[in-house]
């Protein structure tokens, strides 16, 4: 009889202390594989920290879109003068050469078979780190898996409350938010598939709690503040009950974008700027001073 415990671990974004209370969690429950579905690194800047734990703990490591960010900014040389890339820039000059090295060698996607039970984990979707797939997006999880040869599709990356379902035969899961999910304060989600005789017979969601008071001093103590506030203050509000404020900060600065520019990337650009939500500097500090009651740094 073969038993695996597979813990599932999203979307950390450098939360290295969030990260090591799932670690004792999914420890004290007996796991016995480990899988890290990206976006390990940004938008805290501890992502060396949390590059070695999680290199300690799996081999079983996909990049996520934050990678991506790091990898782009190396490969095209980009001349990023917005502050808003400036969490990006930080992480890239902070990672030891060992770590981007690493970071360059993720796959984006993953098909491991346990115990019979074969399943493709991915950050975004099958098809990039990008694109993301919401429980409501029905065509979109019907186009993925009714022709799935796995039995699973695993994913991350939308920061929605972690969730499962079933569709076309086939366990579509999102694995949660461990390091900055906004929908509590100072608590981290991941997902642990217990897996036995060809079948995933449980799938337990957890939360595990974690002391923001110790996230809040190491931003300090990390320097970025130097380089940008407005991020740090808006993941701040996400991780400590407070994600309605990052949620609003966002959908404002995109929609004075749309209507200044009529669109949110640049014109004639590829890379990230074909995708990248990118926003006007006197947007972004402007709304920065709107919502200052709301910041702590």
């Amino acid at each position: 009889m073969i038993k695996i415990k597979v813990a599932v671990i999203s979307d950390i974004h450098g939360n290295c202390v969030a990260l090591k209370e799932v670690l004792k969690d999914a420890e004290k429950k007996n796991v016995n594989e480990y899988v890290f579905l990206g976006d390990l690194v940004n938008d805290l800047p501890f992502g060396n920290e949390t590059l070695e734990i999680v290199r300690k703990y799996s081999n079983k490591i996909l990049k996520g879109n934050k990678e991506q960010y790091l990898i782009e900014y190396e490969q095209n040389n980009y001349d990023w003068k917005n502050v808003q890339f400036r969490n990006v820039k930080f992480m890239y000059n902070e990672l030891t050469e060992e770590n981007k090295d690493f970071i360059r060698k993720l796959p984006h996607k993953l098909e491991i078979e346990y115990g019979g039970v074969k399943i493709l984990f991915v950050h975004g979707s099958p098809k990039s780190v990008e694109e993301q797939l919401h429980r409501q997006k029905t065509d979109l999880l019907d186009k993925y898996t009714k022709n799935l040869e796995d039995d699973a599709l695993v994913f991350g990356h939308t920061h929605e409350k972690m969730w499962y379902d079933y569709m076309n035969n086939k366990l579509i899961l999102n694995a949660g938010c461990c390091g900055v999910s906004p929908h509590y304060n100072g608590k981290a989600e991941y997902t642990i598939l217990d897996i036995e005789n060809n079948k995933i017979k449980n799938i337990e969601q957890n939360l595990i709690h974690y002391d923001t008071n110790i996230v809040k001093q190491k931003i300090i103590d990390s320097g970025i503040l130097k380089e940008d506030k407005v991020l740090m203050n808006l993941t701040f509000c996400a991780i400590t009950g407070k994600g309605e404020i990052r949620y609003k900060f966002l959908r404002e600065a995109k929609q004075i974008m749309k209507e200044r520019n009529k669109k949110l990337s640049k014109i004639d650009e590829k890379g990230i700027y074909s995708y990248f939500k990118l926003y006007d500097d006197d947007i972004w500090l402007g709304l920065a001073e709107k919502y200052k009651e709301y910041f702590v740094f």
